[in-house]
């Protein structure tokens, strides 16, 4: 035989091979080890609108993907959209090792079954919830159906009920109905809900609600067990609420079980797009809310340079020096010259990079994001001891900030 016709039989073989393993394999060889479907509704047509669920979502969205995770993301999603968006999802999750689910936006509850309600949804009776609504049993069937070893479903969504009154986030609302793990699909589930069962999540002032606030505070937290995490997140919510708003967790989880760790490759969102809509509009607009002076980005890049930080090249091109304000504010005290040039934006960074130098975490989305750029940040620890020297330089900083 000639050497051409053996290359074209052993080409003939190394794909038959293959077909081979597709077949028995099917879809799993290329389902994602982690998945993540994140859904943020504010824009209702029909409805009151919401400020805040688009933002939650955005930034979950880029949390999640951060910490290793494949996420489809939706926005303002109708029915349509959200149906895809779980579509594309269930692929990633099919066999997965850990799967999240993050919904923020109105969500009801009919006679104990939950609904989370798109933007396009027109609710007049209980008739209309199968048809414009996305069940929020059916959505746990499916994603229990693709047989993830973690199932982590996060609702911060429990708003007025359609049916009776306007969905609002205000007093007087029933919230969303309890969820009992069924025992044969319990295994490895966890279940949380923004506030407690028939009790109201309030949206909040800021970017995002007080508990997308809290659990963007500890998502990241390296080795943190997600029982200790919502347990955190439970105590940030109560207090920042002045205890009116207590988060709620049904589990069963096997072992210990830690949502982040040591990510090499930050995992890109996938977005799935809306089609525009001709003359609609939100029967109800609220007024924009005051941004933080420090905004992240949807999707903060940690390669680039930080928004918040001065004109700099970038890490690669200049020495660890130089990548703090105030180099030396942990070995030696400050006198008040060397900061009176400062910004706030400059003192408040001058004066967590003591706490960062030291291993600390950073509560703070935007301080987190703008530490992990650089590669001495290695978070550790919450708790650290200050030297007598930083804890000087601290509260000096501490004194210029009060007088700008």
């Amino acid at each position: 035989m000639c050497k051409t016709g053996r290359a074209m039989m052993m080409r003939r073989y190394v794909w038959g091979v293959f077909l081979l393993a597709g077949l028995f394999l099917g879809g799993n060889a290329l389902a994602a080890t982690k998945a993540a479907l994140v859904i943020g509704n504010s824009a209702y047509r029909s409805v009151t609108a919401l400020v805040n669920p688009a933002n939650d979502a955005n930034d979950m969205a880029a949390a999640l993907g951060r910490i290793g995770y494949a996420v489809t993301l939706v926005k303002d999603g109708d029915l349509q959209a959200m149906n895809d968006g779980l579509r594309a999802f269930l692929r990633d999750a099919d066999h997965a090792d850990s799967v999240v689910v993050f919904y923020s936006g109105h969500g009801v509850q009919v006679k104990g079954r939950n609904y989370l309600i798109p933007i396009s949804a027109k609710i007049t009776d209980e008739l209309d919830l199968d048809t414009q609504a996305l069940s929020l049993d059916k959505l746990l069937e499916l994603v229990d159906s693709a047989a993830p070893k973690v199932k982590i479903v996060i609702l911060d969504s429990c708003r007025d009920n359609p049916l009776t009154r306007q969905l609002t986030r205000g007093a007087g609302t029933r919230g969303l109905a309890r969820i009992d793990l069924d025992a044969s699909s319990a295994k490895g589930t966890l279940i949380a809900f923004s506030t407690a069962p028939g009790s109201v999540a309030q949206d909040g002032s800021g970017r995002n609600s007080p508990f997308t606030t809290a659990l963007l505070a500890h998502l990241e937290t390296p080795g943190l067990d997600i029982r200790q995490m919502f347990g955190q997140v439970r105590a940030d919510v109560d207090q920042s609420t002045q205890g009116s708003q207590t988060p709620w967790v049904n589990e069963a989880i096997i072992g210990s079980f830690a949502m982040a760790g040591k990510v090499e490759t930050p995992q890109a969102v996938k977005t799935i797009n809306v089609e525009p809509q001709v003359n609609s509009q939100p029967v109800t607009q609220p007024q924009p809310q005051p941004q933080p002076q420090f905004q992240p980005q949807p999707q903060p890049n940690f390669q680039q340079q930080a928004t918040i930080e001065p004109d700099q090249p970038p890490p690669s091109q200049r020495n660890t020096q130089a990548e703090f304000i105030l180099p030396d504010s942990g070995s030696r005290r400050l006198n008040w010259n060397e900061i009176t040039g400062l910004s706030s934006q400059q003192l408040r960074i001058a004066r967590n990079e003591i706490y960062a130098r030291r291993g600390r975490y950073m509560k703070d989305v935007q301080l987190r994001a703008y530490f992990s750029q650089f590669g001495w940040y290695r978070p550790w620890t919450w708790n650290i001891e200050l030297s007598a020297v930083e804890k000087a330089n601290v509260a000096l900083i501490q004194r210029a900030e009060a007088g700008q």
